[in-house]
């Protein structure tokens, strides 16, 4: 009988491990049914009356919770269960348990089976543009850090919306991300990440207190006008895997209990109970469970008291300026924890916008979930601990090549999707050489995040010290060189301690730059490179930006020529960077706005695009000998932003002007 049985579950699948387990269908699917079958006998689980499945996927990179109790199929004579491959699995993993927590791990190795990756689209949604008045430089912030001081965090938020727009003479930051605004079961303590009521952001008094750690929602809202001001997009954290602080009640699913009940938030919304967490009467588990919090179960979306419902409603209500007014999209919480359809549905049930994903893992693990996130960008961590690993290394013995290799960076791989970052809330392991990784995130591909600790709090900002350093000249160097969106060639890329790259190609008004980043530990280096980009062929360069961790070496390096035919030698202190780009660059922007006939005036936009230079703004009708140049305007070496300068004219004639540098 038991040959049998062991024929017939080898003829339903394929055989794993010594025909004790199969699986069905032979080739299993994402996003499709699978079913597990296990035949404990002979194994260490032969005596067992109950089998749980212990599952995860991708190598283990996420584990279902709670563990699920196979079903005893009489004819088989084996023990069974069926799930959903997780859309963004390309290997699932499992191995077995019994009541007692005895363990049947197939020998320490675990079971694990190929998955074939359903269909993809022919091609993955672009991230939504930015808005007209963004800044050019293409740069976000993350807006808090872990254990930020509490009880009016949004307020110091707001003080500083203008400084983070004008930074860098007006490139300036063009997003920022806010900390998750819900009322948390920590209550004044909370970091967010334990969110207990949706829709109190600061208006409620439960778990011991009104306000969030970060403020009221009254302070949320002007932070929020704040920002959007100034031009700045808010984006918010949203938890979409668990939630926490409901109250203790039976789950009739499973005989247990747990802290689920949910019905007496302040609110009086999203007033969920057991059967919306997981073991769910409509969905058992899901792709991974989170430190013990009620994990969400996004059933189908029918309707209020519905989790897929309600969030999708809580996303809409946060982007209402009279709730809220998030209008930058969200930040995806523990993405490995659900199913990347929930955040496709969230998406594109609150419009569509921005969104980044935190898929803590390497490159085939986030490229499966933008592969069916869709629309999405992601923070590149591979790229962030490859750069932890060559930075750190205060003897310089790692291989800076390496920040160029596509295995270890999505940046390379894929810009379009990354997110890059030096430091955030949940890990800041580069203690040395920071300002290298900021100096290779602002100036490569991808869309760099800064880190509000590194910037205010530990003086990174400029360094306390001359006006080519620090992140604010860097953010210069991104927007005005390069546009904001910098298409890189890398010109040296097989030295293990020096890196040059530079852009492709440019405007008039953004030609570009050439970038040399150095990891020696003592010793300058230099190499003769050659640039394809036209605009900067033929001429001069001037270093905009740079640094250096030596005692002595942190002094501006010298201009340099690049020849007709792109050649030039570049250089970068040890331990340091530069980054070049044309001398002739760093002069006012003059456009002419309006012309007045009945005053006989016209009015000027001056865009100051450097720091540090001061400039008068000269005007005269007539270009003849005779006629003189009067001073219409200046810009101190201080000021940055715009200025409008009014000058005479004569109707029906020109005008002219011109911008002359102080010496």
């Amino acid at each position: 009988m038991k040959i049998t049985h062991l024929l017939l579950a080898m003829t339903l699948g394929r055989a794993v491990a010594a025909s004790s387990v199969s699986v069905v269908p032979e080739f299993p699917v994402s996003g499709e049914d699978v079913t597990i079958i296990y035949d404990p006998e002979g194994g260490v689980l032969s005596d067992a009356s109950k089998v749980y499945l212990y599952r995860g996927f991708n190598d283990w990179a996420a584990v279902a919770g709670p563990d699920q109790e196979m079903s005893w199929n009489e004819d088989l004579k084996a023990f069974e269960f069926t799930y959903q491959v997780p859309e963004a699995a390309y290997k699932i993993d499992f191995v077995f348990r019994d009541g007692d927590n005895v363990w049947d791990n197939n020998g320490t190795l675990d079971w694990h089976v190929e998955v074939t990756l359903a269909d993809a689209p022919a091609e993955l949604p672009k991230p939504p543009p930015l808005p007209d008045t963004a800044s050019e430089s293409r740069v976000m912030m993350q807006g808090f850090y872990w254990d930020a001081p509490a009880g009016n965090w949004y307020k110091i938020m707001a003080s500083k919306a203008s400084e983070l727009r004008n930074m860098g003479s007006g490139q300036g930051i063009d997003r920022i991300w806010f900390p998750p605004p819900s009322k948390s079961e920590s209550g004044p303590y909370s970091m967010g990440y334990d969110p207990y009521d949706y829709y109190d952001l600061g208006q409620y008094n439960q778990k011991g207190t009104v306000r969030t750690r970060f403020g009221t929602q009254e302070e949320l809202k002007a932070a929020l006008s704040a920002f959007r001001e100034e031009g700045i997009l808010c984006m918010a954290d949203i938890v979409l895997n668990h939630r926490s602080g409901g109250d203790w009640q039976v789950n009739p699913n499973t005989g247990d209990a747990y802290w689920t009940d949910f019905s007496g938030v302040a609110s009086g919304k999203a007033k969920w109970d057991y059967d919306d967490f997981h073991p769910s009467s409509l969905e058992v588990s899901d792709e991974g469970k989170f430190a013990g919090f009620p994990d969400v179960a996004h059933k189908a979306s029918e309707g209020p008291g519905d989790p897929v419902y309600d969030l999708l409603e809580w996303g809409n209500w946060l982007t209402d300026p009279a709730n809220a007014g998030f209008d930058g999209g969200w930040r995806y919480d523990y993405v490995k924890g659900f199913s990347p359809r929930m955040i496709r549905d969230f998406r594109e049930g609150t419009g569509s916008p921005f969104g980044i994903i935190e898929c803590w893992d390497g490159i085939p693990m986030i490229e499966a979930y933008l592969r069916v996130c869709g629309g999405t960008s992601a923070f590149d961590f591979p790229n962030y601990y490859a750069m932890r690993d060559i930075f750190n290394d205060q003897a310089g013995g790692g291989n800076i090549a390496s920040l160029r290799d596509s295995n270890r960076s999505l940046l390379v791989r894929n810009p379009e999707y990354a997110v890059t970052f030096v430091a955030n809330h949940d890990t800041d392991e580069i203690a040395s050489n920071r300002m290298l990784a900021y100096a290779y995130i602002l100036t490569s591909e991808g869309y760099p995040c800064l880190f509000w600790r590194d910037y205010f709090d530990r003086g990174l900002a400029d360094l306390g010290g001359q006006a080519g350093n620090g992140i604010k000249a860097l953010v210069w160097a991104r927007g005005a060189l390069a546009g904001g969106k910098p298409e890189i060639e890398i010109l040296q890329g097989n030295h293990a301690d020096l890196l040059v790259y530079g852009t492709k190609n440019g405007l008039s008004r953004s030609p570009g730059y050439i970038v040399a980043i150095n990891d020696s530990a003592s010793l300058a280096e230099s190499s003769e490179v050659y640039t394809s980009n036209p605009l900067l062929r033929g001429r001069r360069l001037k270093c905009y930006a740079w640094y250096s961790y030596v005692a002595g070496k942190n002094v501006q390096p010298s201009e340099i020529e690049v020849s007709l035919g792109g050649r030039v030698a570049v250089s970068a202190p040890p331990r340091g960077y530069a980054v070049y780009g044309p001398v002739d660059l760093a002069v006012p922007e003059v456009k002419a706005d309006s012309f007045d006939r009945q005053a006989g005036k016209a009015r000027l936009t001056v865009r100051n695009v450097i720091e540090g230079v001061p400039y008068r703004i000269e005007s005269r009708l007539s270009l003849g000998r005779e006629a003189g140049w009067s001073e219409a305007g200046a810009f101190l070496g201080t000021d940055s932003g715009e200025l409008e300068v009014t000058v005479d004219w004569i109707p029906q004639e020109n005008v002219f002007w011109r911008v002359v540098a102080e010496q």
